[in-house]
C-alpha cells in the first residue's frame, strides 16, 4: 500500500505538487501553520510573496519563505511583529521591493529588529502616537476641582468607592486618556460610576458621554450594573437627578463607531469625529489593535477616553494586546475576586487564580482539592476530577441543573400582546436564575472536550431530537439590533400559549424593555445551545459555579490567561476536569503577543 503524498496549496500548482514530494520549504511552511491550528491559506500568501522576491538564490528563497511563514503564524496568534536576527536582516535587505523601512509603502516593514505586515505597522504606529499625545496633554479640569468633586461623589455613593478607587478615577480624568486595570471584584464598575458622576458634576451633559464595551454581552452587563447602582446612589444633587434621567445606554464599540455590517465597515474617522466629550469603555482587554485604532481615530482631540479592564485576562481574539501594553501607563486597582475571600471557598478560588496569574503551576496543583470521582464533589472552592470521569461529570451536571430546569419549564407561559404578563415574569426569572447560576466552560469548540460535544451530550440527556426543548439554555451567536439582542445574550426555551393558537415553543430573552418571546425558527442559525460555552465567549460573565473541561492533549488555546479568565468567572465553586499535567501545562504557557506599542510609548518624550 502506497502512502498518500501530502497536498500543500502552492502558486505553482496544487495538483502538480501532489504528483511528487512538495519542496522542503513548502513542507516546513505547511507544518508550521498546521502546528498552530491556523488557516492553511496563509501558506499560499507566503508563497506568493516569496515568488515576487527576485534575485534570491534557491536557499535564500526558502529561508525568506519560512521567515514569512513565521510572521503569518505570529499574526495568526495575535502578534503584530516578529523579531529578526542580523542574518535575517541581511536577507531582507536583498528584497527592497517587498521589505523596507517604516516610511515606505511596501507589503513588509522592517522597523528596527522587528518585521511587520504593512497594515499592522501602520495601525500600531498610529495607536502609539495618539496614545502618547493623550498621555502627555493635561485634561480639561483643574486638578483641585477634580479631586474635590471625586471626594464629593465618594461621600454620596452606594457602595462608596474606597481611597484607591477615588485615586484611580482622578488619575483617569487627569489626561485625555485614562487607563484603569484591575482583577474581578476590585471595583472597576464602582470606579466607572464615580467617573460618570464626576463628569456630569463638572459640567459635561449625559448626552455627550458614551458608555461602551467590545461585545454586546459586556455592553449589556455594563449598562445593567451602572443603572442599578445609579438608582441606589443618586442623591438630591441636580447632576445626579439629570444623570438618572438621561444616563446614556451602553453599546458595543462597533455600534458606537457606526458599523453597519455593510461594505463600508466602521464609518467614523478623524474627518467625521463623534460628537462626544467623554467615552468610557469596559472590558478593554478585548479590544484588538484595529478596533483601538478606529476608536482613537473617531474621537476629537478634546474628547476624554477612559479604558477599564483586566490585563491578566484573555486578550482580543484578533491581532494585538493593546490594553496589556497600556496597563503600565495607568492606575491599577488592588487584587480582588468575585468570590468572597472571607469564606474558605472564596479564599481558595482567589489563591488558585493568583497562582495561575503568577505562572506557578506547582502551587496551582497543590491548592486544588483532588476528588476521586464526581460523587466526592462538594461544589465549594476549586476541586479537580480526573479526565476519565468527564462524561459522568456532565451527567451529574445535568442532574443538578438541566433536569430541574426541565421541570421549571413544564409550565405553559401565557402571552398577551406579544409579551409575557406580569404574573409570568417571576417564573421566567426563577428559570433564568437557575440556569444562569452555573455553566460548563471549555477551551475549544471542537475535540472531545469541546463545546459542541458537551452541548450535544447535554441536549441528548435533555431529551434529544433535532430541535430545542423546553428548559434548554440558548445563546445568541450574533447581534440582532432589531430585537435588541446582542452576541452572547442568553435565553431559555419555554412553552407558550398565544390567544387563539395552539401551544408552541419560544425562546424567552430578557431585554431592557422586559422579557420577549421569539420563534426559534425565525432566529435560525443565530441561536445555539448554551449549556456549555468557550472561555472566550464567557468573558464578561459571572456564575456561582463553573465546570471547566481541560483538553486531553496540549492545545495552543490552553494558556495562563485562559485559565485565569475561567477561574475568575466563579463566585463559589470551580470544578476542573482534567489531569494535573494539563493544568500545569496551561499555567506554563503565556499568551505571547509581540508588539511595539509599549516600547514606542516608553521612548516617547
Amino acid at each position: 500500500m502506497t502512502s498518500q503524498v501530502p497536498v500543500v496549496l502552492l502558486p505553482t500548482g496544487t495538483a502538480a505538487s501532489a504528483l511528487g514530494p512538495p519542496p522542503a520549504a513548502a513542507q516546513a511552511l505547511r507544518d508550521l501553520v498546521r502546528q498552530h491550528d491556523l488557516d492553511e491559506s496563509g501558506t499560499f500568501l507566503a508563497w506568493q510573496l516569496a515568488d515576487m522576491a527576485s534575485g534570491l538564490a534557491p536557499d535564500e528563497r526558502d529561508a525568506f519563505t519560512l521567515l514569512l511563514g513565521r510572521l503569518l503564524v505570529a499574526q495568526g496568534l495575535g502578534s503584530t511583529c516578529i523579531a529578526v536576527s542580523e542574518g535575517e536582516r541581511a536577507l531582507l535587505a536583498k528584497v527592497p521591493d517587498l521589505v523596507a523601512g517604516p516610511a515606505a509603502h511596501v507589503p513588509l516593514i522592517l522597523d528596527g529588529n522587528h518585521l511587520y505586515g504593512q497594515r499592522s505597522h501602520a495601525c500600531e504606529s498610529r495607536v502609539a502616537r495618539v496614545v502618547a499625545e493623550r498621555l502627555r496633554r493635561p485634561g480639561p479640569f483643574p486638578a483641585a476641582d477634580l479631586i474635590r468633586t471625586a471626594h464629593e461623589v465618594a461621600r454620596t455613593s452606594t457602595p462608596a468607592p474606597n481611597g484607591e478607587q477615588v485615586a484611580a478615577a482622578v488619575a483617569a480624568l487627569a489626561h485625555p486618556l485614562g487607563i484603569i486595570s484591575g482583577g474581578p471584584g476590585t471595583g472597576k464598575t464602582t470606579t466607572a460610576l464615580a467617573i460618570l458622576r464626576v463628569l456630569v458634576r463638572l459640567g459635561i451633559p449625559p448626552a455627550a458621554i458614551a458608555l461602551a464595551a467590545p461585545t454586546g454581552k459586556a455592553a449589556s452587563r455594563l449598562d445593567d450594573e451602572l443603572r442599578l447602582r445609579l438608582d441606589l446612589t443618586a442623591d438630591s444633587a441636580a447632576s445626579d437627578r439629570l444623570l438618572l434621567a438621561e444616563a446614556p445606554p451602553a453599546q458595543t464599540l462597533h455600534r458606537l463607531l457606526g458599523a453597519t455590517g455593510g461594505p463600508f465597515g466602521l464609518l467614523r474617522t478623524r474627518r467625521l469625529p463623534l460628537a462626544l466629550r467623554a467615552v468610557i469603555v469596559d472590558e478593554s482587554s478585548m479590544i484588538d489593535l484595529v478596533l483601538m485604532d478606529r476608536l482613537l481615530s473617531a474621537l476629537a482631540e478634546e474628547c476624554l477616553l477612559v479604558l477599564l479592564g483586566d490585563a491578566a485576562q484573555l486578550p482580543a481574539v484578533s491581532v494585538g494586546a493593546v490594553f496589556r501594553d497600556l496597563e503600565p501607563f495607568g492606575a491599577r486597582l488592588g487584587q480582588g475576586f468575585r468570590a468572597n475571600p472571607a469564606r474558605p471557598e472564596g479564599k481558595q478560588i482567589a489563591e488558585v487564580a493568583a497562582a495561575v496569574a503568577a505562572g506557578d503551576g506547582g502551587a496551582c496543583v497543590r491548592l486544588c482539592t483532588p476528588r476521586g470521582t464526581p460523587d466526592d464533589l462538594l461544589y465549594a472552592g476549586v476541586e479537580q476530577v480526573p479526565a476519565e470521569f468527564r462524561d459522568d461529570l456532565l451527567r451529574r451536571y445535568y442532574q443538578r441543573r438541566g433536569g430541574p430546569a426541565a421541570k421549571l419549564a413544564e409550565h405553559l407561559f401565557a402571552l398577551q400582546d406579544g409579551g409575557f404578563s406580569a404574573e409570568e415574569v417571576p417564573r421566567l426569572e426563577a428559570l433564568a436564575a437557575h440556569l444562569g447560576a452555573t455553566r460548563v466552560l471549555a477551551v475549544t469548540r471542537g475535540r472531545r472536550t469541546g463545546v459542541e460535544r458537551c452541548n450535544d451530550l447535554l441536549h441528548d440527556l435533555h431529551g434529544g431530537g433535532p430541535g430545542f426543548r423546553p428548559g434548554e439554555p440558548l445563546l445568541m451567536l450574533r447581534n440582532d439590533r432589531e430585537r435588541d439582542l446582542a452576541n452572547g445574550d442568553q435565553g431559555v426555551v419555554v412553552r407558550v400559549q398565544r390567544p387563539g393558537y395552539k401551544p408552541t415553543l419560544a425562546v424567552a430573552f430578557p431585554t431592557r424593555q422586559g422579557w420577549i418571546a421569539l420563534d426559534p425558527k425565525v432566529l435560525g442559525p443565530a441561536l445555539g445551545l448554551g449549556f456549555a460555552l468557550t472561555v472566550h465567549k464567557a468573558q464578561g460573565s459571572e456564575f456561582d459555579e463553573i465546570l471547566l473541561l481541560l483538553p486531553d492533549l496540549p492545545c495552543p488555546l490552553l494558556t495562563r490567561e485562559l485559565l485565569y479568565t475561567a477561574l475568575s468567572r466563579a463566585r463559589r465553586s470551580v470544578v476542573l476536569c482534567g489531569s494535573a499535567a494539563a493544568l500545569t501545562f496551561g499555567v506554563s504557557v503565556r499568551e505571547q503577543r509581540d508588539s511595539g506599542i509599549a516600547e514606542r510609548l516608553a521612548a516617547a518624550p
